[in-house]
């Protein structure tokens, strides 16, 4: 069949509409199918088993193994949509063998020191300007990442009807619109929380984190509030908000926390996503085999001999 932009347009509306897919999953898929058209367009070739495996080979040049995936992941969905459709006669990714090379890359974290200064330094500036809602702002949202491992998108995207700071509790609309509940105990936080509130009142859009006109806080903001006070810190890495969350999650697996809580703590549909931290904790792992080993039990050492 020939694959053309109005089939995919159709196919948008239909992950938008009918399968209720979050909207950046939708754009993420367009921008994906787009490409692929206009690689099938470009080679003037059929939307088929010989014109994927060449678009595969073409994606390996260009972009990382991770990438390739997600796009390959888009033509797949797009794939099962045509059939139930009936638009498309045979699935051209039956027995279809293409390498796919596996992203070896682990989770960056951050050193907990790090944390510290960071989380120090934003506190330092606030008790020296108490009045300046921005310290203010960047504090409660970065006590927040690092409190839920929340995602970036998620903080901006926070209601203020969805925060009940009474009792501690942060309702998340997470990817696929799946909610979770994640309490925050830490009295410090929970302070820093209330007295953002108390200073930012509730918008007309209901986000909780808002800049200082008052529209909501966008996620390259916290990302730029995230990076000063890494370089505050005086962290020569780069410092995302995504990397909170893998600290989040790292440290306290390392704490003994079942990785089933972490799971839901971080909104993994998979436990097989949230596994990849148990790679990460090296330092617990040392621990665990220094206190743990059944090997450390016992010894072979001969005791010296005096004189």
């Amino acid at each position: 069949m020939e694959l053309t932009m109005p089939i995919v347009c159709k196919y948008l509306d239909a992950c938008e509409n009918q399968k209720n897919l979050d909207w950046k999953t939708v754009k993420a898929y367009g921008i994906d199918l787009r490409q692929f058209t206009a690689f099938l367009t470009g080679g003037g070739a059929d939307f088929g088993r010989e014109s994927i495996k060449a678009y595969i080979s073409s994606m390996n040049r260009k972009y990382k193994p991770r990438t390739v995936k997600r796009k390959i992941a888009s033509v797949r969905a797009l794939v099962t949509w045509l059939l139930d459709e009936q638009l498309l006669d045979r699935n051209p990714f039956e027995n279809l063998r293409a390498r796919l090379p596996k992203p070896a890359t682990l989770p960056r974290v951050i050193p907990l020191r790090v944390v510290e200064s960071m989380l120090e330094a934003a506190h330092k500036r606030l008790r020296l300007h108490p009045e300046y809602a921005p310290a203010l702002c960047g504090t409660a949202a970065m006590e927040t990442l690092f409190a839920t491992g929340m995602r970036v998108s998620e903080l901006s995207g926070l209601k203020t009807r969805d925060i009940d700071l009474k009792d501690g509790v942060i309702r998340i609309l997470g990817k696929g619109k799946k909610e979770r509940v994640i309490h925050i105990t830490n009295a410090e936080v929970l302070s820093i929380l209330r007295r953002y509130a108390e200073t930012f009142q509730p918008g007309r859009d209901g986000f909780f984190f808002r800049n200082r006109r008052g529209n909501r806080l966008s996620e390259q903001s916290v990302r730029n509030i995230i990076r000063k006070y890494g370089e505050m810190a005086g962290y020569p890495v780069r410092i995302t908000p995504h990397m909170f969350r893998h600290t989040t999650a790292t440290l306290l697996l390392e704490a003994d926390v079942d990785i089933r809580c972490i799971q839901q703590l971080l909104g993994h549909a998979s436990i097989v996503t949230t596994q990849i931290y148990t790679h990460v904790a090296g330092a617990k792992q040392r621990e665990i085999m220094m206190t743990k080993h059944p090997r450390n039990r016992f010894s072979f050492q001969q005791d010296s001999l005096d004189g």
